[in-house]
């Protein structure tokens, strides 16, 4: 059988049909299938690459109105050739390179594209930027990072121990380091329980290649960090979306899910849920180890911002209770220092640690020792605790300056949750916002934040916003808030939207339009 090398793109907008015509016409119009070929037969194509008979006899009929094909009853279907005019023909040249067909090669578990909500996000430069991942350059520890990279080159030993580095588990002062520096979250481990990793996001991925097969099912939280659905879903993943309350992660909903669905993985931020900043309960953390416990449900822990806290006691890992070894606990040091570094590392089960470093050498040979030695050292020194005290610091008086600009500038019904932890705010726009003018006129005065659905796999989430106070100062916050409190109001009401309640947001909420400092107490999440 003749193969074209089809595979659907089941998450485009664009029908089968058309995406089989468009393909073969590409192959058509490139060369590749020419003049008088035979086309496979409906059957064929239909079992191949995975359609109904009824879309592939679509896409025939659609490459014949184009006049790319022929069909010829009890024959079969062939390429068309081309009308040749009565003029004279021209002289030979060579053949133009054909266009390769690149749309028709990827493996299955090569996943989709980037959605574009995401990458329209991500791009651009703005003056008032509330993406996440963005910091203040002036706030870092400029004189401890100048000596800590500079120290392994000091000595011609300390050179030479990170030119041969080749421990894949990381290097091992760092690894001594961090089990030191997880007692702080309850952790008890040492250094051969840890794993050196290229950020949280290799960590999840690592783990999603060795736990996820296709249509296996994975709980996570909704709304709920894009870079692990993105992860799951290149894997072939079935995302089951629990919602998110002031006590975290619905567990009774969860364990409803069980009961009729076995799942592979649950994916958590327990210590400051992304993107709503709501820490799990306590009650539900007890219910989900014993949800793990009673199905065999592997939690992946991501501890991302866990020390960035500006109120109330630290609760401490779910690994600090994990006795039974259901948790892969993975924290990151791109959060406390800058996103760039790209450091972070994992504990768990060592069965687990030492299928994701031969994983993890099928990609790349670790990560740089340069790095991992500076960042060991600041450790050593306290020079990271120092500089995360004096963020802490920074960081509530920025989220205060957001917390007053936002009750002060934005238009009534307009609500959020005061996080006590993490650099974001999950914000509910007022009822009927159109999303995408809202996005325009933010742009158009300089105002760059993060949409919602960003956050949601499942297409809901654009009647929320969320905000990062990171990288903004307190006067260039109030003047960001004032202007995208304006496009909120030019946004206005979007007749699609009439009618639509709108869901509860998660945790104890605040309003626009009131007084900010009398009721910051009693909002605040915790």
């Amino acid at each position: 059988m003749l193969e074209i090398a089809f595979r659907p793109d089941r998450t485009s907008d664009v029908p089968l049909p058309r995406q089989l015509a468009d393909h073969v016409a590409t192959l058509i119009d490139t060369g590749r299938l020419a003049a008088g070929t035979k086309l496979p037969a409906t059957r064929e194509v239909a079992t191949a690459a995975s359609l109904s008979r009824k879309s592939v006899a679509g896409a025939y009929e659609i490459l014949a109105g184009r006049g790319l094909v022929t069909a010829h009853v009890g024959q079969g279907t062939f390429v068309a050739r081309r009308p040749v005019d009565g003029a004279m023909p021209a002289a030979p040249t060579a053949p133009a390179p054909r266009a390769f067909a690149w749309s028709g090669l990827f493996a299955r578990g090569a996943g989709a594209p980037l959605p574009p909500a995401l990458l329209r996000s991500a791009l651009g430069t703005y003056p008032f930027d509330f993406r996440g991942g963005r910091i203040d350059p002036a706030s870092l520890p400029l004189q401890d990072l100048r000596w800590a990279f500079g120290r392994p080159f000091e000595t011609r030993a300390r050179l030479q121990a990170v030119a041969t580095h080749a421990d894949p588990f990381g290097w091992p002062p760092l690894r001594r380091e961090i089990a030191r520096h997880l007692t702080a979250r309850g952790v008890a481990c040492d250094a051969g329980d840890v794993v050196v990793v290229s950020g949280l996001q290799q960590a999840i991925d690592l783990t999603a290649r060795l736990l996820v097969d296709p249509g296996d099912a994975v709980v996570m939280e909704q709304p709920g960090y894009f870079g692990a659905a993105l992860a799951f879903a290149g894997r072939g993943a079935d995302l089951i979306g629990v919602d998110v309350d002031d006590e975290g992660l619905d567990t009774d909903r969860l364990a409803r899910i069980l009961r009729v669905r076995r799942a592979k993985l649950a994916y958590v931020t327990p210590a400051t849920q992304c993107p709503t900043g709501v820490p799990m309960s306590p009650r539900r953390r007890e219910a989900l180890m014993a949800l793990a416990d009673e199905h065999q449900l592997p939690i992946f822990e991501d501890d991302y911002d866990c020390e960035l806290r500006y109120a109330g006691p630290t609760l401490p890992a779910l690994k600090a209770r994990d006795p039974g070894g259901h948790v892969i606990h993975a924290g990151t040091f791109s959060k406390s220092l800058f996103p760039s570094l790209r450091l972070g590392y994992v504990v768990a089960a060592r069965p687990l640690l030492d299928r994701l470093v031969a994983a993890r050498l099928v990609a790349d040979f670790g990560s740089s020792a340069v790095a991992q030695a500076a960042l060991a050292t600041l450790l050593a020194t306290r020079g990271l605790e120092r500089h995360v005290r004096h963020m802490r610091r920074i960081y509530a008086a920025r989220l205060a300056a957001l917390d007053a600009a936002l009750s002060r500038e934005m238009p009534e019904d307009t609500r959020w949750v005061t996080p006590r932890s993490g650099l974001l705010v999950w914000v509910a726009l007022p009822p009927r916002t159109d999303p995408d003018r809202l996005q325009q006129a933010a742009l158009a005065r300089g105002v760059a934040c993060t949409r919602g659905d960003v956050f949601h796999h499942d297409g809901r989430g654009d009647d929320h916003i969320v905000l990062s106070f990171a990288a903004l100062d307190a006067d260039a916050i109030a003047e960001g808030i004032a202007r995208l409190g304006a496009a909120v109001r030019e946004a206005g009401t979007s007749p699609a939207r009439a009618g639509v309640r709108r869901r509860a947001t998660a945790g104890r909420t605040r309003r626009a339009g009131g007084r900010a400092g009398a009721r910051r107490k009693n909002d605040a999440v915790g």
